[in-house]
């Protein structure tokens, strides 16, 4: 089936979301498993790249160019987690391929956001402590560049329910598997059997669990940060349980 751009589509798959959520460790997972093609860099930021849209139909040969031969030699997927994040990217690969199926982890909003804060102070692109970033990130979202927005939405991406409702409203429920990120910590072979199962995949015969969005803090998430971001998420948390029958009381607390 072409997709609207005419093309052959040729990504069957994608891990797209959410970042700090386990993503690293599934695309670990997925480069062992002898029926996945993973491209030469996980996080290919194709569809998230506004310049490659700006004027109409993008050329696909760099992009499918990360796959090398292995484009037609198995289920190839693309992880970048920010995809379900960014507005227009899921509508973009709704067009390169109507019949992708989605992989999405979902973190604890809160404790994803102070990991994702803490990533960008390791790389030395962030100075201001969690709650001033807090205090910034919608000032600088409002005039950041697309590579800082995605560097310091710490609190924006954790609205998963009108994300994930974005996304269900341009592919069917059941091209899209939605798993929670401690799954994937605490039980490492079934979380990624299911995925390989929704991916119509062989289990392997073993598999070594990988470690999921550990972090190196200097101190832990401060009570009262923590307390600030679970009142900011609690109504789209409970749109989340509505949403898939979730007991996420844990993300409330």
């Amino acid at each position: 089936m072409s997709g609207a751009f005419g093309i052959e589509p040729r990504v069957d798959v994608v891990v797209g979301g959410v970042q700090k959520g386990g993503t690293t460790a599934l695309d670990q997972a997925l480069r062992s498993h002898p029926g996945m093609r993973m491209p030469a860099v996980k996080e290919p930021h194709w569809f998230d790249e506004d310049a490659h849209f700006e004027r109409g139909a993008p050329d696909y040969a760099a992009y499918h160019a990360l796959w090398g031969e292995g484009l037609s030699a198995g289920l190839c997927c693309d992880c970048t987690p920010s995809y379900l994040w960014w507005p227009a990217a899921p509508a973009r690969l709704r067009d390169y391929n109507p019949a992708l199926r989605w992989v999405v982890l979902l973190r604890d909003p809160a404790a994803r956001a102070y990991s994702h804060w803490n990533m960008q102070r390791s790389r030395g692109n962030e100075t201001l402590d969690f709650g001033a970033a807090l205090d910034a990130e919608a000032s600088r979202l409002a005039t950041a560049s697309p590579r800082d927005q995605r560097r310091y939405s710490y609190q924006s991406r954790g609205y998963y329910a009108g994300q994930l409702a974005r996304l269900h409203a341009l592919f069917p429920r059941e091209q899209v598997l939605v798993l929670r990120s401690d799954q994937l910590r605490d039980d490492f072979p079934a979380t990624v059997g299911a995925v390989l199962d929704f991916l119509g995949l062989e289990p392997p015969a073993s598999l070594e669990a990988l470690t999921a969005h550990e972090g190196n803090y200097d101190e832990p998430l401060a009570p009262a940060d923590r307390a600030r971001l679970v009142a900011l998420y609690d109504a789209d948390i409970r749109a989340l349980e509505a949403m898939l029958g979730w007991d996420l009381a844990a993300w409330r607390r």
